[in-house]
């Protein structure tokens, strides 16, 4: 497996989560609107919010976690593994994110029903696609790191 391929499959992964939790989000608000009767315009407004800070977050945010992790891996030396994807610190960050998302659903009711629920799942799913394009952009070495060897 090349530093590439290696790369790509982080930046698949990181937008299949993103993608999936945007699908799940979508299913969140219908169960706002059925089970909780959320308004129309406050789905919307929550939808808009949503999308918007994702979106922010993940150009802002996520993609310093994600240019650190290309870097990392621009970083390994042969031969890769499929696991070395992330660094091993990261996957028990993803279980805790899960089992955040179990619990956001579970007690819905305590942050606010599933609007809020959905808000959240879906600002995160598009905050992770915003990030994942860092892993599809060319690798240009820093000017001081080139100028420091």
């Amino acid at each position: 497996m090349s530093k590439q391929q290696l790369s790509q499959t982080a930046g698949c992964v990181w937008g299949i989560v993103g993608i999936f939790l945007v699908y799940r989000g979508m299913g969140l608000y219908q169960l706002a609107a059925q089970e909780q009767n959320s308004s129309q315009e406050a789905i919307i407004i929550s939808v808009v919010l949503g999308i918007a800070l994702g979106i922010i977050k993940g150009k802002f945010v996520l993609s310093k976690t994600a240019r650190w992790n290309r870097d990392r891996i621009d970083q390994l030396t042969p031969p890769l593994k499929i696991h070395q994807v992330f660094a091993g610190p990261f996957y028990g960050f993803i279980a805790g994110m899960m089992m955040l998302g179990f619990i956001l659903r579970t007690y819905n009711s305590f942050f606010g029903g599933y609007i809020v629920v959905a808000t959240i799942y879906c600002g995160i799913g598009m905050a992770l696609l915003a990030a994942s394009t860092i892993y599809w952009k060319k690798t240009v070495p820093h000017p001081l790191k080139k100028s420091l060897n």
